[in-house]
């Protein structure tokens, strides 16, 4: 920012006097809390935009000086690109009048005459150019593939080069409303995690560096959950936005000390356009069977020029990969697509001369191979080659697809020991699907309402969580619908309101990735009660809670009206930016959102503009209502002060650089619950809201505990939970130990625990931490999740010699009957079971003068048979029970002499023309009516 001092002696006539009077309008007096924007200049309080330019505002009494223009131009220094402002004084650029009289007309600074327009004062806010730009890029999908063989050379701030890391990564980005979100998936042979993301021009300028540092929250769940790296590029100057839609931007991974800033590895790639982006379904990143030898110590050279010296020729000591976008069509001839990027595999030939290229994709399971084709290449390439391959396929082989059981490779022909390989894995991008949930019909008490948030992790499970209020169905039914205009048919059906569905059918993945999903909750019969479409959305910063719900207000929505639901998502930046997206289902007319923040320190009542936005420099109050989980974010109708909706925004993890030393002293620090005492304005208090009124903390015994945390009281062996501001307590349940060696009950605790050997000592040190509580080494407990209370039906243990946790679920007995007539015993069963069927047995199975059953030698030694449900005695006949479908009734095998023979019953046309009630055994065609011979034509 340039001083005042300096603006003002650019402008004439004043003095360097009155200059002093008038300068701290834009004197910084504060200290600054913020971290530097590399993209953006400071100019005064208020942020610019790279490559815009704007007359100098000094402030009361002097106001614009339209004599001084001021832009914001990027400055290299040393490798890094930061932005600057420059101001200069335009009122020597004047042109000479071109009449006798001219006229200096208002804003302006050069006197002009009827009919000019070439004039040095004229700033052009918005060129027609930056907007193409925007709109070109809107919504585009990029790709990019990390090697040892991209062109630049990482240099660190002493300008020294930085070695290439060994492995392969892929990237993918999505430009939406001027923010990259960007998505990283790293190869199998990374192991260490890289400790930052930089972007950079061709030249190898620096141009943002972005943390790779988890932040507790939906964001590192995430993470965990999927393998992939995930962030955004909030607000990207519009230079930059010229050079991604131009293949001039490129991404690089940085692995070194996080404290220190050091750098002592590098992989980096080009972003472009890949084909296929925007319908992807599926990645697959490729690597090589066998490694190269990792490249040491030595720097890149800026002498190397690819294909031009040896090193390019016997690619040694480069690495080498590739990527694959993968699309997947179903319904009556289901195919896949493939895209795939690739570089290094060629034999070192010259690459002008043409090469055969193999792909082959197989089914790793049942060793069944779906392709195998050669492609001609003309003219290899050094850096990337994309290859396009599709192929039709079966039901099964896109079940064996959704979850992950399909290998692609690609190889020349003259260099197999350079061939590529990979899985076939859940796509790269970083995102999840939401839908607010809306009631279908109104019901004759309180109207309910939802949302819904789902999202695919690694293995190609669904994990989803659903959130339902005033609902009065007790087991209410959910299930995934594929709605296409009115027809609708149903894909899954969910067990409980949060979990993870392992091997989802194949037929959730094109209406989810094409946002034709919706979720439905009701009853077996009749419309839904609730109903909402999932719609795909990036994944937002790091310090983001996740979804709130904005509930409707009763008191001022009456029942007889249109139903309306909504969702909000809020974040904060690592530049303390705050981000904000509001979803809103059914007829609201004209809403504003607002977000209030008045349990800080008074806080404050702030207009947010239009569905989506950011405040960019929200106040400490702010940050710090936001940080403790005490604001919120209200909609208001058309009069602009009805609150329609509202909701609590979950507590963020605003970044420590944000917040003010002022606002981080005792007085509002959870030790002393000063701010926590404030309860909502009694204005704006609803009857019918009273959680969302309550403080967000719980005092238990004279300690403050905050929303969602649990704790463990000793004394009487209960644990506790805070909910809303609620305590809930319910008495800890052990569950059974199975030791070789005697229990251990530790003091303190309330459950026995399995010790490595008989004459253990007890040792408090070294145990296992899990959401926040700790847990002895050997002890083992069920997972306590608010506000449902235990999980019985997962038991967690801590491992005695590896303290690690480890929370297997109860493993259910495959069901005798058919999933359809199983039912759960109680709610909270872990497993469903097969309804009692009493049936006869035959005399020879059950002789009066046996004394003990028979043993399966014995039933093999008379003849009996081998048979999946166990031996059979011989001349039994039974039905088979397959563990995904039940009994088969349809099929009969009979044991005879040893050997198992089954028959499934046929029906002739005798028998389908008796039988007057349905048989599931018989497929018997209706006879078809014979048409009436056609009018005959008209004489």
């Amino acid at each position: 920012m340039l001083p005042a001092l300096v603006l003002l002696a650019l402008a004439a006539p004043l003095g360097l006097a009155e200059a002093r009077r008038h300068a701290p309008n834009l004197r910084e007096d504060e200290p600054a809390r913020r971290t530097i924007r590399p993209a953006e200049c400071q100019f005064g309080k208020q942020p610019k935009e790279l490559g815009s330019s704007w007359y100098a505002d000094l402030g009361p009494p002097f106001g614009v000086m339209y004599c001084i223009i001021c832009e914001c131009l990027p400055v290299q220094k040393k490798r890094r690109m930061v932005a600057k402002v420059h101001c200069r004084n335009i009122k020597n650029e004047c042109p000479v009048p071109s009449c006798d009289s001219p006229v200096l007309l208002p804003g302006r600074c050069c006197k002009t005459c009827p009919g000019d327009v070439n004039s040095p004062d004229i700033v052009q806010l918005d060129s027609p150019s930056v907007i193409v730009v925007e709109e070109i890029l809107s919504m585009k999908h990029f790709g990019a593939l990390l090697t040892g063989r991209s062109p630049l050379c990482i240099r660190r701030d002493d300008m020294t080069g930085v070695p290439v890391a060994r492995g392969v990564a892929t990237a993918r980005f999505i430009f939406r409303r001027r923010h990259l979100f960007w998505s990283v998936q790293l190869g199998t042979s990374i192991t260490i995690k890289p400790r930052a993301l930089l972007f950079l021009d061709r030249e190898g300028r620096l141009l943002i560096e972005q943390s790779l540092a988890k932040v507790p929250g939906l964001h590192a769940t995430y993470e965990d959950k999927t393998d992939k790296l995930c962030g955004v590029w909030r607000r990207v100057p519009r230079e930059y936005k010229r050079l991604l839609r131009d293949g001039s931007l490129f991404i690089a991974l940085i692995w070194g000390d996080a404290e220190n800033n050091t750098m002592e590895s590098a992989l980096s790639g080009r972003i472009d356009r890949y084909p296929a982006l925007t319908s992807e379904m599926f990645t697959t990143l490729l690597e090589p069977e066998h490694l190269p030898p990792p490249p040491g110590n030595s720097a890149c050279e800026d002498s190397f020029q690819p294909g031009q010296t040896s090193l390019a020729l016997t690619g040694q000591q480069e690495g080498w990969g590739g990527t694959a976008v993968v699309t997947g069509v179903a319904g009556a001839a289901p195919s896949l697509h493939f895209a795939i990027a690739y570089n290094g595999i060629f034999s070192p030939t010259p690459r002008e001369k043409e090469q055969a290229v193999r792909v082959v994709l197989t089914m790793s399971d049942k060793n069944q191979t779906i392709i195998d084709e050669i492609h001609q290449i003309a003219k290899p390439g050094y850096e990337l080659n994309v290859l396009e391959v599709s192929t039709p396929v079966t039901a099964a082989q896109l079940r064996s697809l959704a979850r992950g059981r399909l290998l692609l490779s690609i190889e020349d022909i003259a260099a197999p020991e350079r061939r590529i390989t990979g899985r076939v894995m859940q796509k790269a991008t970083c995102e999840v699907y939401h839908a607010p949930l809306v009631a279908e019909r109104l019901p004759a008490s309180s109207v309910p309402e939802g949302l819904a948030l789902l999202y695919i992790d690694k293995e190609g499970s669904l994990v989803y969580d659903i959130q339902i209020d005033n609902l009065d169905a007790i087991d209410p039914k959910i299930t995934l619908v594929e709605e296409q205009g009115k027809r609708h048919s149903q894909v899954e059906i969910l067990d409980t309101r949060t979990g993870v569905l392992a091997r989802p059918s194949a037929r959730i993945f094109p209406p989810l990735y094409d946002d034709q999903l919706a979720v439905h909750i009701g009853g077996d019969l009749g419309p839904p009660l609730l109903r909402g479409r999932l719609v795909s959305r990036p994944l937002p910063d790091a310090a983001n809670g996740g979804p709130a719900l904005l509930k409707r207000t009763d008191a001022l929505v009456p029942v007889t009206a249109n139903p309306v639901a909504g969702l909000a998502w809020v974040s904060v930046d690592a530049l303390c930016g705050l981000h904000y997206e509001v979803v809103i289902t059914g007829n609201v007319g004209t809403w504003t959102p607002w977000l209030d923040t008045h349990a800080i320190d008074g806080g404050n009542i702030r207009p947010l503009v239009g569905f989506e936005g950011c405040v960019l420099e929200p106040s400490p109050a702010e940050l710090l209502s936001l940080h403790t989980g005490t604001a919120y974010l209200g909609i208001r109708g058309a009069d602009n002060t009805t609150t329609v909706l509202l909701t609590l925004i979950p507590k963020l993890s605003v970044p420590i650089s944000c917040m003010d030393n002022t606002y981080l002293n005792t007085k509002y620090m959870p030790n002393t619950p000063t701010y926590l005492k404030t309860s909502y304005p009694p204005d704006r208090r609803l009857s019918d809201m009273n959680q969302l009124s309550k403080t967000t903390s719980c005092y238990y015994e004279g300690e403050l505990h905050t929303d969602g945390s649990q704790w463990i009281v000793p004394k009487s062996c209960t644990i506790c939970g805070c909910v809303y501001g609620e305590s809930r307590c319910d008495p800890i349940r052990c569950p059974p130990v199975h030791c070789t060696v005697p229990t251990i009950t530790p003091p303190g605790q309330c459950c026995p625990i399995c010790t490595n050997s008989s004459t253990a000592v007890w040792n408090d040190s070294h145990g296992c931490h899990l959401a926040g509580q700790y847990h002895s080494p050997g002890s083992s407990w069920h997972p306590y999740l608010l506000p449902e209370g235990y999980d019985t039906c997962a038991v967690c243990t801590c491992e005695y010699s590896t303290r690690q946790v480890r929370c297997p679920r109860v493993h259910c007995p495959p069901l005798r009957c058919a999933e359809k007539d199983s039912y759960r015993p109680d709610k909270k069963a872990c497993c469903r079971v097969c309804p009692e069927v009493k049936t006869k047995k035959p005399e020879d199975l059950t002789p009066k003068d046996q004394a003990a059953p028979r043993t399966a030698e014995e039933i093999l030694a008379e003849g009996g048979c081998k048979f999946p449900d166990g031996p059979l005695m011989n001349g039994v006949e039974v039905h088979p029970s397959i563990h995904s479908h039940g009994e088969q009734r349809c099929v009969t095998c009979r044991c005879k002499d040893g050997e198992v023979t089954c028959v499934r019953k046929r029906c002739n046309r005798a028998l389908c023309a008796r039988r007057r009630r349905g048989d599931a055994c018989c497929a018997c065609a209706r006879p078809r009516r014979p048409r009436p011979p056609p009018p005959p034509p008209p004489s």
